[in-house]
């Protein structure tokens, strides 16, 4: 966990929080919740987000009055992360174009790497190209 990059300690301190209030451990739960945990508004309005009881996403908490550009596109990464939400009516809202064009970008990165950690391994490095003589 040490090597995850947080926005700020509150979004540390918000992901440890829900991870320890959460029903289970898994990429699923570590994945949203980080992504959840990068905006102080979506911090502040998790359980309009999400149900803690059913262990479930609130698509309905989209259209809190709250809600911002950056806060919805929050919100759509971390749903999609949880299980491949998207919205039927805005699907096109939910693209790496529409989602990653705003300052919450290197955080998005991490909570796929989060969600996704078999295929987001690091690469060895580059080897050089050699260029071939004449």
């Amino acid at each position: 966990m040490s090597n995850i990059r947080f926005a700020s300690p509150e979004h540390r301190d918000f992901f440890l929080d829900m991870m320890s209030e959460a029903r289970r451990n898994d990429c699923y739960h570590r994945a949203f919740f980080y992504v959840m945990g990068i905006a102080p508004e979506t911090r502040a309005n998790i359980r309009q987000m999400f149900d803690f009881k059913q262990d479930c996403i609130e698509p309905d908490g989209m259209h809190g009055g709250w809600q911002t550009s950056g806060t919805v596109r929050v919100c759509r990464l971390a749903f999609n992360l949880w299980n491949g939400y998207t919205d039927p009516e805005h699907s096109n809202a939910y693209s790496p174009e529409d989602l990653f064009c705003c300052e919450f970008a290197p955080y998005f990165m991490e909570g796929v790497k989060i969600r996704y950690p078999e295929y987001c391994r690091e690469l060895p490095p580059a080897k050089k190209q050699v260029e071939p003589t004449r």
